[in-house]
């Protein structure tokens, strides 16, 4: 393994027929440069080139919540192929990453995913972020005026209406973090059947606006009064 630490591997059968698949289409989904921060943060799109850096931030990291999959140099390939073979080109699932660089040091990693060209329930105004930062940054605001950011980008270059993540319930920190960002837990606790067990992961969510989550909500509502 450690041999092939930055080469290629044989792919899935499945992520195989998708590159066979997609030879000569044109993609679905193309994404902007994200524009430096003004404290000097660069955002790089994650590729089979620059993946070993996933590996540099993250392979030795003994938390938890780090994704397996950045730990594993196999798993990691087979990550940034589908990142690279199949989201460009699928109408409901697209998405990218992008590397976080202060200076020349490699800090983190954003996600952005499930961009799709539906457009029932405004699902063409949405997509799921996520993150991950090295742990010398955890909790020193650098992490929050990253992510702060890029959900701006988000909502104002992407046009989204409403970003979401899905977060374990254990995951306290995370949890944390989101909700001083604004996001929200679309299904409050307290609201749930008490008979029943809490799924395992975590609904949260955040509108541009009140206009927009007012315009997303009512239309939901509309959708429940006419099909119940």
């Amino acid at each position: 393994m450690d041999a092939n630490k930055y080469g290629s591997y044989p792919l899935p059968a499945w992520l195989q027929s998708y590159m066979e698949r997609n030879i000569g289409r044109q993609p679905l989904w193309a994404f902007p440069r994200i524009p430096d921060t003004p404290d000097c943060l660069s955002f790089d799109t994650l590729d089979f080139e620059n993946r070993r850096l996933v590996l540099d931030m993250f392979e030795n990291d003994p938390d938890p919540w780090v994704d397996e999959r950045f730990k594993d140099p196999q798993q990691l390939y087979e990550y940034v192929a589908h990142l690279r073979i199949v989201m460009p080109y699928s109408p409901k699932h697209g998405g990218a990453d992008w590397l976080v660089r202060k200076g020349r040091e490699h800090v983190g990693l954003l996600h952005a995913f499930d961009f799709s060209r539906e457009r029932f329930g405004y699902n063409h105004r949405q997509c799921a972020i996520g993150f991950a930062f090295v742990d010398k940054y955890r909790g020193t605001g650098l992490p929050f005026r990253t992510v702060q950011y890029f959900q701006d980008f988000l909502f104002r270059k992407m046009d989204r209406l409403y970003l979401f993540a899905t977060v374990n319930r254990e995951n306290r920190r995370s949890i944390a973090f989101l909700k001083k960002l604004g996001f929200e837990e679309r299904y409050p606790e307290e609201d749930q059947d008490t008979n029943e067990e809490p799924p395992e992961e975590l609904f949260l969510e955040k509108y541009r606006s009140p206009q927009a989550r007012g315009r997303i909500r009512n239309y939901w509502k509309r959708m429940r009064e006419k099909y119940g």
